[in-house]
């Protein structure tokens, strides 16, 4: 057992606190990892909210990390001890329905946090989809610790363990983008963003950055959108199809909002495809458009609507990811507006400033 401090929650919309925690070493199948940064994503504020996906309190928060490994258990044969790690949560457990029956990209990620975790009375800890980064150390399952390229700076890598490899896989897995396709991205987050590279990688023509904040429009021209709408002063769906034949082939809604999915599905061309990626509150609903009588409605337009989990990514996407990062096929640095100290004021300065739309991504930096 080793001495480490972590952000514990200790129940439904209880305050986010760095407490002294207690890591057990390393079983069978199992990594130790020291963690060196970790992006704050709005998903760990949405699991103080609204829970951890089914996991009991207490909570150790943070699930977008990057570190160096300390110790493998037994049976870990593909790192050791001194590698730099990306640690993913969205990886396929191998265990769910969906992949017993060879469908891995449509995991449930049945994935429960080695019990190695402890706070300073005895409670086991488990950490925000089953990763736990915003502390010093963690213990996960190997499965879900992928090699980085060693020249990559983990205060851009770590991005991939949530919001980037969302973003990148909903465009190149969910959608998937395809070739000369012209592409809407609403909501210009780290997520949004990530859909809108992942896009120009899928080598998509036309890609239209939609937000209400005139600096993130900035930001996606400079990460290669060839137009942006500010939803603040023009009707979105209207501006796409001004810009376009008779709307995109793709959409985006990368906001968390059930009337952006209705935008999204609402600026599609004829058998346009709409992606939901932002985690809506519980109680959200969307209502489409569908019968003959609507310009644009979805049935008659044979639309489809899908919805991302963590960009749909098997193991080896985020291999390949962080391999595009490492050769600049992937700007990972854009998207990280200030690295922070592993503070309570930091973390609550980070939570402020996403969602005043500060911010794209704040990474906590622990060296």
């Amino acid at each position: 057992m080793r001495g480490a401090y972590g952000v514990v929650v200790s129940g439904l919309g209880a305050p986010a606190r760095i407490e002294p925690i207690h890591v057990d070493g390393p079983g069978p199948g199992e990594v130790l990892v020291r963690v060196v940064a970790n992006g704050v994503c709005h998903s760990d504020l949405w699991a103080i909210q609204h829970g951890n996906w089914g996991s009991p309190f207490p909570m150790l928060l943070g699930h977008e990390g990057a570190g160096v490994v300390e110790m493998v258990g037994d049976d870990v044969t593909h790192v050791v001890a001194g590698d730099p790690v990306l640690l993913v949560w969205a990886v396929p457990c191998g265990t769910c329905q969906p992949c017993r029956r060879g469908r891995p990209r449509h995991c449930a990620h049945g994935w429960d946090q080695p019990p190695r975790l402890h706070t300073e009375d005895g409670s086991r800890l488990i950490g925000t989809l089953s990763i736990g980064s915003l502390a010093t150390h963690t213990v996960v399952h190997a499965e879900q610790v992928v090699p980085i390229p060693e020249r990559l700076d983990l205060a851009h890598a770590c991005l991939l363990g949530c919001g980037a490899s969302t973003g990148i896989g909903a465009a190149v897995n969910t959608a998937p983008v395809r070739p000369g396709d012209s592409v809407a991205v609403i909501g210009l987050g780290g997520i949004g963003l990530s859909a809108l590279l992942g896009s120009k990688l899928a080598g998509a023509e036309q890609l239209i950055a939609i937000d209400r904040i005139g600096s993130k429009l900035d930001i996606a021209r400079s990460l290669g959108a060839t137009d942006v709408i500010d939803a603040g002063v023009n009707d979105a769906v209207a501006a796409v199809r001004s810009l376009t034949d008779a709307g995109v082939d793709v959409a985006f809604e990368a906001t968390g909002l059930a009337s952006v999915v209705e935008q999204a599905v609402a600026m599609l061309a004829r058998a346009g495809t709409a992606v939901a990626i932002g985690v809506p509150a519980p109680d959200s609903t969307v209502t489409l458009d569908w019968g003959q009588s609507t310009d644009g409605a979805a049935y008659p337009a044979k639309i489809t609507l899908k919805v991302t989990d963590g960009g749909d990514p098997l193991a080896e996407d985020f291999t390949t990811w962080l391999q595009a990062a490492a050769d600049g096929r992937i700007d990972l640095g854009a998207l990280v507006t200030t690295v922070a100290p592993f503070t309570e004021e930091a973390i609550a300065e980070a939570f402020r400033a996403m969602l005043a739309g500060e911010v794209i991504r704040t990474v906590i930096g622990f060296d």
